[in-house]
């Protein structure tokens, strides 16, 4: 392995890491925005009486797919442990690799230790290759689970929209609650295949 190609994991190892602490950190706070708003459709419902009876399912799905997402988010963050393992490994043993591999032969003829961990590594390397593609597979059915979660609360979304636009007196604040959990929804969307578009680029 040439020196390009270990710098150019690195690079994209850490490349991961800052995305994925930004992306655990934005999923949280958005996801707490969701799970509010969702309580404030609830509240809507509740303060208008039998007014806003008919919307109480919707807001009744929007509070349970918030709570979905929490779930699908969870399964996410426990898939992106192990696999954030495995990069660090695999960078360790292929620069221990790289350090052995350019040793003079001199050298390693009269260090047999060397040679025989130089074979270690190589071994180790393979292993966490194979963990890292079991890893990366885990992830990618999470992030999968996930965005299904979202794909269903966009349609109880639209169905809200749709509800409010039906109402009379409470319409415009149905509204307003239904384009904010629009809005919420949307951006978690936006947030989960930014994230995903840039792990393929490192996962095996």
């Amino acid at each position: 392995m040439t020196s390009p190609t270990l710098s150019q994991m690195r690079h994209g190892f850490v490349g991961v890491a800052d995305a994925t602490f930004a992306f655990q950190g934005q999923l949280q706070r958005r996801l707490r925005e969701i799970d509010r708003k969702a309580l404030n459709a609830q509240v809507l419902v509740k303060r208008h009486g039998k007014v806003l009876a008919g919307y109480g399912v919707v807001a009744q799905s929007f509070r349970e797919g918030a709570q979905q997402l929490q779930v699908a988010a969870t399964d996410v963050q426990h898939a992106i442990q192990p696999m954030m393992l495995g990069f660090m490994q695999t960078l360790r043993d292929t620069q221990q690799i790289e350090k052995l591999s350019v040793l003079p032969d001199a050298v390693r003829q009269k260090a047999s230790g060397l040679e025989r961990a130089l074979e270690q590594h190589q071994r180790q390397l393979l292993a966490r290759n194979e963990q890292s593609r079991r890893a990366g597979m885990r992830l990618r059915q999470a992030l999968a689970r996930f965005e299904s979660v979202v794909a269903e609360l966009e349609y109880v979304v639209v169905n809200g929209r749709i509800e409010a636009a039906l109402k009379g007196d409470g319409r415009a604040a149905l509204a307003q609650v239904s384009s904010d959990m629009d809005n919420a929804v949307v951006q978690v969307r936006d947030l989960l295949r930014t994230y995903a578009e840039h792990i393929e680029k490192v996962l095996p």
